[in-house]
């Protein structure tokens, strides 16, 4: 499928996403060359704040099937779209790090009412909107080929790209 086309079906479902019944804000996506299915990273929000008993909430969106949303299952959460977190300083920012690539940090924090990821992307300090994963089949497992991070920069509002061979 062309990214394009997936592009085109994420947004269909985000709408009901954005200030979700469970007072979440959407952060960034994660779309893999596998399939439509997507995971998607939420702002979880208590009284205007990050929730200190869970800011972050990652899940599944199967849009190759019927659209729903799904958990992430154990071997997802600690191989690959899991993540860490960690309050920075005050109760109006934390960090991730998703396992698959826990050296890059992500900023994570509510401006103006929206929720934002900072990292850096291709050098730049940006607003990370989605990741795209390209993998290959070997044998039976899908291998990361290449990562690719798409946002904005943070001083000029540019669009920023990086991508990361594995």
């Amino acid at each position: 499928m062309a990214k394009g086309s997936l592009l085109a079906i994420l947004l269909v479902g985000l709408p009901a996403l954005a200030a979700g019944a469970d007072n979440s804000l959407p952060l960034f996506l994660v779309q893999r060359s596998t399939n439509a299915n997507v995971v998607h990273y939420d702002a979880k929000i208590a009284a205007g704040r990050l929730d200190p008993q869970e800011p972050v909430v990652a899940y599944w969106i199967m849009a190759a099937e019927d659209g729903r949303r799904e958990k992430l299952n154990f071997l997802e959460r600690n191989e690959a779209y899991g993540f860490s977190i960690q309050r920075d300083g005050s109760a109006d920012s934390y960090t991730i790090r998703i396992v698959s690539d826990r050296q890059r940090a992500i900023r994570v924090m509510v401006k103006d009412g929206a929720a934002i990821a900072e990292t850096t992307i291709g050098g730049h300090r940006a607003y990370l909107e989605r990741i795209f994963i390209t993998t290959r089949k070997v044998l039976t497992v899908n291998r990361t080929v290449s990562a690719e991070l798409y946002g904005a920069d943070v001083a000029t509002g540019e669009k920023c790209y990086e991508k990361i061979m594995r």
